[in-house]
């Protein structure tokens, strides 16, 4: 139940419900009486604009094939949505395009697109120690993410991955991130590119009994990087991570029988 509120709040959000008001803008104007009578010659949407409006629903509809959560695939609309109601309207005039582009920057700065800003459980990697912390307890399932602090997509990733953290963590799945801008090396080792044309930034490694067991964005047996677009239901689906939490609840850490019995020789010392 509180996650349907959480998406009904997400769907009515003040940013979202002003980004569909501004994909209908050209629409709304063209076609309502006395606005349209003022702005155009007319108050009905022409053939061909009406021809530039199914293509745009074409294009919508094979850009959100991939998109798996709702407010992805609204944003998408939106996005193509805009560019559209850009070019009618500065076909229709100059001026009105130029108020309408500034409407939109406006918009874009004003009211962004809500981000996660709640608690995360990530450990962040100085160099070799990741490589350690792998190897030191190999019960644990190690969720890492491979990054650039100069990478764009790094920084639109960086919420989404806190978020899932939020969500996922055990006693043995555990998530971390290294900078490999800093740590080359690291990323090397890892083969994971951190040049400035490097695609393969951020990279989201799975790491199960020490070893890595999948990655985003793929490599190919090429060696090319097949490209990937991250979203956390994607990324969820993707990675398997439903059922790799699942398997980590069902089988929780238990102390080592040789701490236990440190314990208790330590006990006995102290009585």
């Amino acid at each position: 139940m509180s996650k349907l509120i959480a998406e009904i709040k997400d769907v009515l959000s003040v940013h979202l419900v002003t980004n569909v008001l501004l994909s209908l803008t050209y629409y709304i104007l063209k076609v309502n009486r006395p606005i349209c009578e003022y702005l155009f010659d007319d108050c009905f949407l022409e053939l061909k604009e009406w021809e530039w409006i199914t293509f745009l629903g074409c294009i919508i509809v094979i850009k959100g094939r991939r998109q798996s959560a709702f407010l992805d695939y609204a944003n998408t609309a939106c996005m193509f949505a805009k560019f559209l109601n850009g070019v009618m309207l500065f076909k229709a005039s100059p001026i009105y395009g130029l108020v309408y582009f500034l409407a939109v920057l406006l918009h874009t700065i004003v009211l962004p697109r809500p981000v996660y800003q709640g608690p995360e459980y990530i450990t962040y990697f100085r160099g070799p120690n990741l490589q350690d912390e792998l190897e030191r307890d190999k019960r644990i399932t190690w969720i890492v993410t491979f990054y650039a602090a100069w990478s764009p997509q790094s920084v639109t990733f960086a919420p989404i991955f806190s978020e899932i953290s939020s969500q996922y963590k055990l006693d043995n799945l555990k998530f971390g991130k290294i900078d490999v801008s800093r740590y080359p090396d690291v990323g090397q080792k890892f083969n994971v590119d951190s040049s400035s044309w490097s695609k393969q930034l951020p990279s989201v490694i799975v790491f199960e009994n020490g070893k890595e067991t999948n990655r985003k964005p793929f490599i190919s047996p090429k060696g090319t990087v097949v490209r990937y677009r991250f979203t956390k239901e994607g990324l969820l689906a993707d990675l398997d991570l439903n059922n790799i939490y699942q398997k980590c609840k069902q089988n929780p850490l238990k102390v080592r029988k040789e701490k236990k019995d440190e314990d208790i020789a330590k006990e006995k010392k102290e009585n």
